[in-house]
């Protein structure tokens, strides 16, 4: 036989095993205690101890089975029949590990742990039934087919048809005014209308809503600066007060939403979190970030306070037993489901960029941008030089100054979020300016949504009233903080927006 086609028919099959090696992933183990110690910062006290869940407890929770879902519409779009077709059709589990073979397939199945909703509820006439006017006021965006992406129908029974909610898209999927649906990005499609009517109807009865507002916001060392509804009609208000980009999540104050943010691009950024309570290096770190995200922050006991534990918040119950402050049955994902979440994250890619300026106009907003030194914080290409700043009233101890990458010049922004809640580290991470021309909630806590209005100097005097969000109680609010580029010449700050918004 010749030899160079003995040499082929050789090295061929070698070849083949090494492409399969490479394509083949490695999953990490998400629940590893040593590793979340080390990613994980401290809170900004340095007296609270913080006590995670163990591996073992972890992993005697039940895992999520992945279903098909299905698009929940506003009743003004819902075909007549929809309903009950959903209710004739059989579960069919679309998450199997075992046939994942490419990237691509990777990919796909991340997409779907993304959309699958961990929370359920039996469709009522106040749950995944929204009508149009429910939407009044610009809170919240469906689709122009009047699908509200925030929720998925799930059938994991024949005949019954749940509403889900609180997936990955449901904070981070935005409707743009072009109408383009694009995942990952700041989410835009929240309403809390139904929610606050239903508390203002008596539905939810606000003592429960009082034992969740604990579960979800007490601060064991900073019970006295957080903020509590002294009403039925003051919670109500908030509700209504809150843009649908921002929200209350778990872990924050009560009364100081976050903006939600966007996903896209994540892969290059070292810090989880506005104050980058995780350190990112990996698909693993981002695994366990999603697990915290969804249940396993609440089974942490801070100071001996355990959010969603039994006999007055200090005893984690049986993982058999454990039920998140929402009302669901705490389930964790596997390290698969999770693995695939991340490969979907890493791949998202923002939209095409409709924001056309004349080339002199981007040229002169790149030269301001660097003259004014905007990019010793937001260094390209990233738009982030993917440090900590410290916020007012916190200095960073010396041993974090080797431990974490500091820079050391804070820009004044409210330090409530960092300093007063359990996500907390004395710190707000340097956010990336890519992407900014499809946010609308801008600083950690959202009271800005135009970055004309950041650049205003008005902003930050007492009687302004910012177009974002701004406490219900409140007549006006000063934003202060970032005082960068609002004295610039107005011809240079329009030119700086007009680079900003090519990113």
């Amino acid at each position: 036989m010749n030899k160079r086609i003995t040499y082929l028919l050789l090295t061929v099959p070698v070849f083949i095993a090494f492409a399969f090696k490479m394509l083949s992933h490695k999953i990490p183990k998400t629940w590893d205690i040593q590793a979340i110690k080390r990613t994980h910062l401290p809170p900004p006290d340095s007296t609270v101890k913080v006590d995670y869940a163990s591996e073992a407890y972890y992993d005697s929770l039940p895992e999520h089975i992945i279903y098909k879902t299905y698009p929940v519409y506003l009743r003004e779009y819902e075909k007549p029949g929809y309903l009950d077709s959903l209710r004739r059709l059989e579960p069919e589990t679309v998450f199997d590990a075992k046939k994942l073979k490419s990237q691509a397939d990777w990919i796909r199945a991340g997409e779907l742990v993304f959309n699958w909703p961990v929370a359920y509820t039996p469709i009522n006439d106040r749950v995944g039934r929204l009508t149009k006017n429910m939407f009044n006021g610009g809170k919240g965006k469906f689709t122009t087919d009047g699908r509200y992406l925030v929720n998925r129908y799930v059938i994991s029974e024949k005949g019954k048809v749940l509403v889900g909610g609180l997936s990955c898209a449901s904070c981070h999927t935005r409707i743009l005014e072009s109408s383009e649906v694009v995942a990952g990005a700041q989410g835009n499609g929240f309403t809390a209308t139904p929610f606050a009517e239903a508390v203002q109807a008596g539905k939810i009865p606000f003592q429960a809503l009082q034992v969740g507002q604990r579960q979800l916001h007490n601060t064991p060392w900073a019970a006295d600066k957080a903020t509590s509804s002294a009403s039925t009609t003051d919670f109500v208000s908030h509700l209504i007060s809150v843009p649908s980009e921002t929200n209350d999540r778990q872990g924050t104050v009560l009364g100081h939403p976050v903006t939600v943010p966007s996903l896209i691009g994540i892969k290059d950024i070292k810090y989880l979190d506005y104050t980058g309570l995780m350190r990112h290096q990996g698909p693993a770190d981002l695994m366990r970030y999603a697990a915290f995200n969804q249940g396993m922050d609440m089974l942490t006991a801070y100071n001996g306070f355990i959010p969603g534990g039994k006999n007055n918040y200090s005893q984690r119950p049986a993982a058999s037993e454990w039920k998140h402050p929402f009302g669901y049955v705490g389930k964790r994902y596997s390290d698969a489901q999770l693995y695939a979440l991340t490969q979907y994250l890493y791949s998202l890619e923002p939209p095409k960029n409709p924001q056309t300026f004349p080339k002199e106009i981007v040229v002169k907003g790149q030269q301001v941008f660097a003259r004014s030194g905007c990019a010793s914080c937001h260094t390209p290409p990233l738009y982030t030089n993917n440090k900590l700043t410290p916020a007012n009233g916190f200095r960073p101890p010396a041993s974090h100054r080797s431990a974490y990458d500091i820079l050391n010049v804070p820009v004044g922004t409210d330090s409530v979020h960092t300093l007063y809640s359990r996500r907390g580290t004395g710190y707000y991470k340097v956010p990336s300016l890519r992407g900014v021309w499809y946010r609308s909630a801008f600083f950690h806590n959202g009271h800005l949504t135009q970055l004309e209005e950041v650049l205003d100097p008005r902003r930050l005097q007492a009687d302004y009233v910012p177009s974002g969000y701004k406490p219900a109680h409140l007549p006006a609010l000063a934003v202060k903080g970032h005082a960068f580029g609002m004295h610039l010449p107005v011809e240079d700050k329009k030119a700086l927006i007009a680079f900003l918004k090519t990113l």
